[in-house]
C-alpha cells in the first residue's frame, strides 16, 4: 500500500461518501422489541413491532381528537329511531387518516353528555351510514361522536330529537302482512281480530264463535259447575240458562277406565248438589274381554231425583257368547202419588236377548212380569224388611213406662207401625192434644195417623194421633180421666 498521505485521504473520503449514500436499515432487524415513532414535539405517536401485550403490529397512540361529525338525520320508525350520518364533519373538516368509527349516542335531553351508557350503535366507515335503535315510546335526543384508532374521542355533534312511532293503521294496513313477510312463530300476544285463519292448529286456548249470546266455545277448562275436562260448550242464549250444553270425551274413573263421549243439553236448573240438571246422551266404547259398548239417553241427567227422570239404556254383547240388553226406565218426582219419600213411582221395560221384563214399583207394591220363550211369569208383592221392637224412650215429663211391659214400637215387613206395652200417667186429667212421647226416627208415618186406644177400666176411650214428626198426642173421646194408656194392638200404615 502506498504511503502517500494525499492518496490515502482521497480514498477515505470516497468510502465515507459511499456509506452516507447507502440504505440505513438494509440489513437491520428488530429483535424482541418495537420501533417507537415520535412527532416534532417528542410525543410518542406509534409503535411498530412487538406490542406491550405480546402481539406484533402497528399501534397508533396519542393521536389527535377527530373532528365533530355533522348533525345526524333522525327518522321515527315503528318502535325505534332510524339514525343516518352522511359522512361529513363540521367546518368542512375531512376524515382523519386514523378514523375508527362514529358513535351513535341517545339520551333523554338535548344537553346530555355521551357516555358508555348512552352508546347505542356505531357507524364504521367515514363514508357515512345508518342504524336503527329500538326505544320506548317517548321523546329522545341523538348525538354523534367520532373516535380515532388511538381511542381519542372528538366533540359530540348537535343533538337531534326523535320519537319512536307506535303501531297504528299506517303501520299495519290491510294486506300489508303476507305469507312472504310473516315468519314462523312471529305472532305473539292475546288478540287477533278479523280475517280468516286457514290450516292452523290452536293448542291450549279457547276458540269461540262469539263473545256472548248464542255461541259455540271450544275450551280446555270449562267454568264451574261443569266438569274440568276439555269440552265444546253450547250456549243457547236463553235467559233461564244456568249452564251451557257440553260435548266432551274422557275416560271413566272406575276400574274399567273405558273411554266415553257425552252430549248434554243446556241446563236451566241446578240440583241440590249444585250440578246442572239436564238431558244427556252418553256413549261408552266397547272393549274386548271387558264389556260391550253402551249408551244412556237420559231426560234428567243430574243427581236431583226430586224431578224424576226418563232413561233409555242399552249395552251390546261382549263377544259371541255375551248378552245384549236394553232398558226403558221412567221415574216420577219423589212427592208424586206412589212415591216413597226418596224415590218416585217407577216403571221398567227391560229386554235381554229373548226375555222381556215389565216391572212397576211404588210405595204400595212392586210387581214384575217376564215374557220368555218358555211363557209368562208374574211376581207378586216384594216385601220390605221389618224391624225389631224398639223401646220408646222419649216420654213426656209426667209419663212413665210400665216396668214389666214397657212402651215399644216396630215397623213390620208389610210397612205398618205397631206399638206395644203400657205407660202410666201421673196426671189423670186428659186434655186434648196432651203429648205422651216421641217415636224414634225411622218409626214414623208418612202422614198423620189417628188411632183409638183403651185406657182404664172405667170405660174411658182415648184417641192417639201419630204425627210425621213422631209425636204421640192424646185426645179424649169418651171420658177425660185415665191413669194409664195401653199400646197393645195399636198400629197404623207407615206409608
Amino acid at each position: 500500500m502506498t504511503a502517500d498521505i494525499g492518496t490515502r485521504l482521497a480514498m477515505l473520503e470516497k468510502r465515507v461518501q459511499a456509506l452516507t449514500r447507502a440504505p440505513k436499515l438494509a440489513n437491520a432487524s428488530i429483535e424482541d422489541g418495537a420501533l417507537e415513532v415520535y412527532d416534532a414535539q417528542g410525543s410518542l405517536r406509534a409503535l411498530v413491532g412487538q406490542q406491550p401485550d405480546g402481539t406484533s403490529g402497528v399501534t397508533v397512540v396519542n393521536g389527535p381528537a377527530p373532528p365533530t361529525p355533522a348533525a345526524p338525520m333522525v327518522e321515527a320508525v315503528l318502535g325505534a329511531l332510524a339514525v343516518s350520518w352522511d359522512g361529513s364533519f363540521t367546518d368542512a373538516a375531512v376524515a382523519p387518516l386514523d378514523f375508527a368509527r362514529v358513535e351513535v349516542h341517545v339520551g333523554p335531553s338535548p344537553d346530555f353528555e355521551p357516555t358508555q351508557g348512552t352508546l347505542r350503535d356505531t357507524i364504521e366507515t367515514p363514508q357515512g351510514g345508518s342504524c336503527t335503535v329500538p326505544l320506548p315510546y317517548t321523546d329522545w335526543w341523538v348525538r354523534l361522536r367520532g373516535r380515532s384508532l388511538s381511542g381519542a374521542a372528538g366533540p359530540a355533534s348537535t343533538a337531534v330529537a326523535g320519537t319512536p312511532r307506535r303501531a297504528a293503521a299506517a303501520d299495519l294496513q290491510a294486506g300489508a302482512v303476507t305469507a312472504d313477510t310473516l315468519a314462523a312463530d312471529a305472532i305473539s300476544g292475546k288478540h287477533i281480530t278479523g280475517g280468516t285463519i286457514n290450516g292452523a292448529i290452536v293448542t291450549g286456548s279457547t276458540v269461540r264463535t262469539a263473545a256472548s249470546g248464542n255461541r259455540v266455545v271450544v275450551t280446555p277448562e270449562p267454568p264451574a259447575p261443569l266438569e274440568a275436562i276439555p269440552s265444546i260448550l253450547l250456549y243457547s242464549d236463553s235467559d233461564m240458562e244456568k249452564a251451557p250444553g257440553t260435548l266432551k270425551a274422557s275416560v271413566n274413573t272406575d276400574a274399567t277406565a273405558l273411554p266415553y263421549a257425552a252430549l248434554t243439553a243446556p241446563a236451566v236448573q241446578i240440583d241440590r248438589w249444585h250440578l246442572p240438571d239436564a238431558s244427556s246422551l252418553s256413549l261408552l266404547s266397547p272393549q274386548l274381554g271387558v264389556r260391550g259398548g253402551s249408551f244412556n239417553l237420559t231426560a234428567t241427567s243430574g243427581l236431583n231425583r226430586d224431578h224424576g227422570q226418563s232413561q233409555l239404556r242399552g249395552v251390546s254383547a261382549n263377544g259371541p257368547t255375551g248378552t245384549s240388553s236394553c232398558e226403558i226406565y221412567v221415574e216420577d218426582g219423589r212427592d208424586a202419588p206412589g212415591g216413597s219419600g226418596n224415590l218416585g213411582a217407577r216403571s221398567f221395560l227391560t229386554m235381554e236377548g229373548a226375555k222381556v221384563t215389565v216391572r212397576t214399583a211404588s210405595n204400595a207394591e212392586d210387581t214384575q212380569t217376564a215374557f220368555t220363550t218358555a211363557g209368562i211369569s208374574v211376581d207378586g208383592w216384594i216385601t220390605h224388611t221389618g224391624t225389631d221392637w224398639t223401646r220408646i224412650t222419649a216420654l213426656a215429663a209426667d209419663v212413665s213406662s210400665d216396668a214389666t211391659s214397657p212402651a215399644m214400637v216396630r215397623v213390620t215387613a208389610h210397612r205398618t207401625i205397631e206399638l206395644s206395652g203400657y205407660v202410666t200417667l201421673k196426671d189423670p186429667q186428659i186434655r186434648p192434644g196432651r203429648q205422651l212421647a216421641v217415636l224414634p226416627e225411622g218409626y214414623r208415618p208418612a202422614v198423620r195417623r189417628h188411632v183409638l186406644v183403651p185406657s182404664t177400666a172405667n170405660g174411658t176411650i182415648l184417641r192417639i194421633d201419630i204425627g210425621v214428626d213422631g209425636t204421640l198426642q192424646l185426645f179424649p173421646m169418651t171420658g177425660n180421666r185415665s191413669t194409664w194408656v195401653g199400646f197393645d194392638g195399636v198400629s197404623c200404615r207407615a206409608d
